[in-house]
C-alpha cells in the first residue's frame, strides 16, 4: 500500500478528538505526553483512533460542562471507540488495539505549577487498565520515552506508522 495514493482521504487528529473511519482514510496526529488508542476490525475492515490527553474525567473539576469532550480523557475515549465500533458491527474481541504515546521526561523545574508529574505514564497506565477492564490487550505499543512521535494511522487496513521526533518534547 503507498500512502501516496491521492483516492485515500486524510484526516489531522486534534488534541481530545477521536476517528471513527467507516470508509479509508489515513488519520495522522502528534503525540507528546498524549495517547493514542487504535481499534481496528480486519473482517470489517473499518478502524477507529483517539488522541487523549488526561488519564481520567473523573480527575478534572466541572466535568459536567456541556463543552467537555469526551476523547479527552483515556477513560471515557476508551469507552467511545469501543461503542462506536460496536455500532459498525465489531465484536469487541476481534479488535486489534494499538497504543501510543505517553512521553516523560520532565524534570521538577521544568514543570509549570499547573501541570501534574508524570502525566505520560499516568495516560499509558489509564489505557492499559481501562482496555484491561473491556478484556483488550494491545496488539503492540510504542510508549513512553521523553520524544513525541508523529503517527499515521490507516484506517482500512489498521497498520500504524511512527515517526519518532528528533528533538525532546520536553
Amino acid at each position: 500500500m503507498s500512502l501516496s495514493n491521492s483516492n485515500i482521504s486524510r484526516v489531522f487528529l486534534h488534541t481530545g478528538d477521536a476517528y471513527i473511519g467507516v470508509k479509508p482514510t489515513i488519520v495522522s496526529t502528534v503525540l507528546g505526553s498524549c495517547v493514542a488508542i487504535s481499534m481496528f476490525s480486519p473482517r470489517t475492515r473499518q478502524g477507529a483512533i483517539c488522541h487523549a490527553f488526561l488519564p481520567s474525567r473523573s480527575e478534572i473539576k466541572n466535568v459536567n460542562e456541556p463543552s467537555v469532550q469526551i476523547c479527552r480523557y483515556v477513560d471515557t475515549a476508551v469507552a467511545h471507540l469501543l461503542k462506536s465500533m460496536n455500532r459498525l458491527g465489531v465484536k469487541k474481541n476481534e479488535l486489534e488495539v494499538k497504543l501510543f504515546g505517553g512521553a516523560t521526561g520532565l524534570t521538577y523545574s521544568q514543570v509549570r505549577p499547573s501541570c501534574a508529574l508524570g502525566i505520560g505514564n499516568r495516560n499509558v497506565d489509564a489505557a492499559l487498565k481501562h482496555l484491561k477492564e473491556q478484556d483488550l490487550k494491545p496488539r503492540s505499543m510504542d510508549v513512553g520515552g521523553n520524544v513525541g512521535r508523529k503517527l499515521l494511522f490507516c484506517t482500512y487496513t489498521g497498520d500504524v506508522w511512527i515517526k519518532r521526533l528528533e528533538k525532546k518534547m520536553f
